[in-house]
Formats: structure tokens, C-alpha cells, sequence
């Protein structure tokens, strides 16, 4: 049954307040993760969707550093995945994983999960989704992980430009 702001199933326009209300709160989370002296002159871009097929490809990259700063961060929706991170080649620089530094990281991240970016692993670390049906070992058990159509709302904050450069 549908709600009163649905019409078969799908969001409507009267929904708007909600969703800027979820995206600020979010935002406001991921400034904890910046030094007190840089929260308040942080900005924000605006919001952006990634929707992935279940077969769709999220290949390992860098986010651009040109113009978002610190944080990349992703709120997951419709279906759980895989996100790997392994080290970049190159400092801040380049949209490819370096192979032979060896390892990586996988994070789990079911359905409505958030995940963020910031630091060694916003800069130094690529990352992509696996693949669906890719294994995920949780508490020393493999799990399988079928991720269907995925959708996720992506935050970035603005990059600061010093007043002195």
C-alpha cells in the first residue's frame, strides 16, 4: 500500500522537505570527521545519484581532487555491496589501483548503510564495487553477496582554496 506521498510506489515531490532533511543530517555526520577549525568554513557540493544495473561496473578509481576536498562519502540503497579499496599509485593523483604495493580492503555495505571516505583512504586508497556475487568473509564466515540495482546518493565537500595561494 502506497503512502500518502507515493503514487505506485514511487516518491513524490511533497517528499522534498524529507530528503533535505536526511541530507543535512548526513552532512552535519560527516563534518565530524573534519578538524573543529575547518567545519565552519566547509561547503558542500550538491548531492549527486549513482545507479547501478546489477551488472553495472563501478571501476577502481580516485575521486577527482581538483575540486572536491576531504571527504567522499555515499549513502547505499536497494541492495548490499562490496566496495574494495586498494592502494593508489601515485599521492593524490592518479584513477588506478597500484597492484604491486599488494592488498586491499573490502568494506561491507548492506542496504541504507553509510560510508565514507576521508583521509588515507579519501586520497591514498582507490575504489570500486565488486562485482555481484563477489564473497565477503564476515566473522570467518564467506559470505556471498548478490547485489542487485544499486542506487546511492553521493556527498563531497567543496574544495578549500587558501586565500594566500
Amino acid at each position: 500500500m502506497a503512502t500518502p506521498n507515493e503514487v505506485d510506489g514511487e516518491s513524490t515531490i511533497e517528499d522534498a522537505p524529507q530528503y533535505a532533511q536526511i541530507i543535512q543530517r548526513t552532512r552535519g555526520l560527516l563534518k565530524t570527521y573534519v578538524s573543529p577549525q575547518l567545519r565552519n568554513h566547509m561547503t558542500w557540493l550538491p548531492c549527486h545519484a549513482i545507479d547501478l544495473s546489477k551488472n553495472g561496473r563501478l571501476d577502481a578509481h580516485v575521486d577527482s581532487v581538483k575540486f572536491s576536498g576531504g571527504i567522499v562519502a555515499g549513502i547505499s540503497l536497494l541492495s548490499d555491496s562490496i566496495m574494495r579499496l586498494r592502494p593508489a599509485k601515485g599521492e593524490w593523483t592518479d584513477d588506478s589501483s597500484d597492484e604491486s604495493l599488494g592488498g586491499h580492503v573490502d568494506l561491507y555495505l548492506p542496504k541504507l548503510s553509510l560510508y565514507c571516505l576521508h583521509g588515507m583512504s579519501r586520497f591514498h586508497y582507490s575504489h570500486e564495487l565488486l562485482p555481484s556475487d563477489s564473497v565477503y568473509e564476515i566473522n570467518g564466515k564467506n559470505v556471498q553477496v548478490t547485489r542487485g540495482r544499486r542506487l546511492s546518493i553521493i556527498f563531497r565537500d567543496a574544495l578549500v582554496v587558501s586565500k594566500d595561494a
